[in-house]
């Protein structure tokens, strides 16, 4: 028998109160996967985001770079069994001479990248690609923690040429580099609430239908607000009817979290609503945080994001794994004002809840008085302590600024009306079978929301959209669907939106393939509302 003393009890974790109904939504999503395994029929998957495409050249600049950084690296070392980082003088001329030796398209890519940068962005040719030289290398932390200094000048401008926000002087934006976008949402969300930005009596408002985590993460124990829905039109070309902001004007509400253009309704605020938006925060709630995702902002053209009109309210949050097809990359930020509201939010706040900011940064400075919400995100995204090794990883940021040259640089409008047209293509290919319109308006063309109940009507009438609805539910139709044609779709209860509307990712299948899946949902729903079943 041990003698050992038992030590005291573990604290439990904090219970998850899921929102409603999304617990019963996630677990019907998992039943929809295993039917459609078992069917015995190709797998025609549209549920997760995942696109079936990737971006070749950015790429192939990030290896064809690597490899010159490792002939440098051998080039200067003193030893034969490793190699050394090379000084940055003559490494820009030393680039662009290896780089026109090679007839690649990875080097040619990389020498008109290096090339913009330098004349477009101002940057310094030898301290540039020494940045990508040693990031891509991965020799030494990420410092600053928030991003390389090179490449946040790139992203910078990515950010306001992205969402329309229009050039400004280099610094008036700052971005942090994260794990994707996934990884920007869990840092803003902790550290608005860390910061009481956000408290336990607190609610945020949220544009639904929505990415199911933005439902989920704030009815978590550990951040315990309410949730606002604010909804979106449905089956319209604009996104929101007139009237939208009256929720906002509950004062308990402090942020508002929009995907821009949606996730699972694709469109894009339109530009007068967003003046409305602007309006409204400046003269009837100016402390209101707005929290923009940007994932699809690239599929629309001429796109203009909440950034565009509140840039010192909003928060955006972007990833590269959809236009560039990167979602095992990790590879997104965080980007605010240098000037921000939310410092504002923050120094307004009584004393003794700036004190308790105080004892948690402590390990960054004496004070938090003058620390910026952009540091504390950083910070907090390390658990404070290891705040000074924070960060992406550096070769993760170079590939991240060279998909970003690639949208910049004029030749890379090629590779966005070639990926704007192919969605066109695919949205065509599911509705025809369908026999119904998209909403229409600005809208990304990622996902597809399909209404079965509207199928239903448009193709046999009133009367067996009814039989649908009452004798079946979008649970039997989604389910059939995975059994008999091995299809694969969201539920659209997953993410708040009506309950007989179903997700199709456009980008995870081709044109071919989407007009077999539009096929199959015709022959579910007439089978489910033919005469005797």
């Amino acid at each position: 028998m041990s003698d050992a003393v038992p030590g005291p009890a573990p604290t439990p974790e904090p219970a998850v109160t899921p929102a409603p109904g999304l617990a019963s939504s996630s677990a019907l999503q998992a039943r929809i996967v295993v039917a459609a395994r078992a069917s015995g029929r190709p797998l025609l998957d549209a549920g997760r985001g995942q696109p079936n495409w990737t971006a070749t050249l950015p790429r192939a600049a990030f290896f064809r770079l690597g490899t010159f950084a490792v002939e440098e690296a051998a080039r200067v070392s003193r030893h034969r069994e490793w190699g050394e980082l090379p000084p940055p003088t003559g490494l820009h001329d030393r680039l662009l001479q290896c780089l026109a030796a090679d007839g690649s398209e990875g080097a040619g890519f990389l020498a008109d990248a290096v090339a913009y940068a330098v004349s477009e962005l101002g940057v310094e040719p030898d301290a540039f690609v020494h940045e990508l030289v040693r990031g891509v290398l991965g020799a030494g932390y990420p410092a600053p923690t928030r991003m390389l200094t090179q490449l946040e000048r790139i992203l910078e401008r990515y950010l306001v040429t992205m969402t329309g926000a229009g050039e400004g002087q280099p610094g008036a934006y700052q971005v942090f580099a994260t794990e994707g976008g996934a990884a920007a949402m869990a840092y803003v969300f902790r550290s608005l609430r860390e910061n009481h930005v956000i408290g336990p009596d607190d609610a945020v408002a949220i544009a639904t239908p929505v990415f199911t985590p933005y439902l989920q993460i704030p009815v978590l124990a550990q951040f315990g607000v309410r949730v606002v829905e604010v909804p979106s039109a449905h089956n319209a070309p604009h996104r929101f009817d007139d009237g939208f902001l009256d929720r906002l004007l509950d004062p308990s509400i402090k942020v508002f979290f929009v995907i821009n253009p949606g996730n699972p309704d694709t469109r894009a605020i339109r530009p007068e609503k967003l003046i409305q938006l602007r309006d409204f925060v400046i003269e009837r709630r100016p402390d209101l945080v707005v929290v923009a995702d940007t994932a699809y902002a690239t599929f629309v053209d001429g796109f203009r994001g909440v950034l565009s009109v509140l840039p010192r309210h909003t928060i955006v949050l972007h990833s590269f794994s959809k236009n560039f097809g990167a979602t095992g990359n990790r590879l997104g930020f965080m980007a605010m004002a240098s000037d921000t509201v939310v410092d504002d939010v923050i120094a307004a706040q009584p004393a003794e809840v700036r004190a308790l900011h105080d004892d948690r940064y402590s390990s960054v400075g004496p004070s938090a008085t003058h620390l910026p919400f952009m540091s504390r995100v950083v910070a907090d995204s390390r658990e404070v302590a290891l705040h000074n090794i924070a960060g992406l990883s550096t070769a993760g940021q170079v590939q991240m600024a060279l998909f970003a040259l690639a949208y910049l640089m004029p030749s890379g409008r090629t590779y966005l009306d070639a990926t704007r047209a192919e969605l066109a293509r695919r949205s065509r290919a599911l509705f025809e079978p369908l026999g119904i319109e998209p909403p229409g308006g600005q809208d990304s063309l990622y996902y597809a929301l399909i209404d079965l109940v509207e199928v239903v009507r448009t193709r046999r009438g009133d009367r067996f959209a009814d039989v649908l609805v009452t004798t079946a539910s979008a649970e039997d139709v989604v389910l059939r669907l995975a059994a008999e044609h091995g299809v694969i779709v969201q539920v659209g209860g997953l993410f708040g939106s009506q309950a007989w509307d179903v997700r199709v990712s456009l980008a995870s299948l081709d044109a071919d393939q989407l007009r077999q899946l539009g096929h199959a949902i015709v022959a579910v729903v007439d089978g489910l509302t033919a005469p005797g079943t």
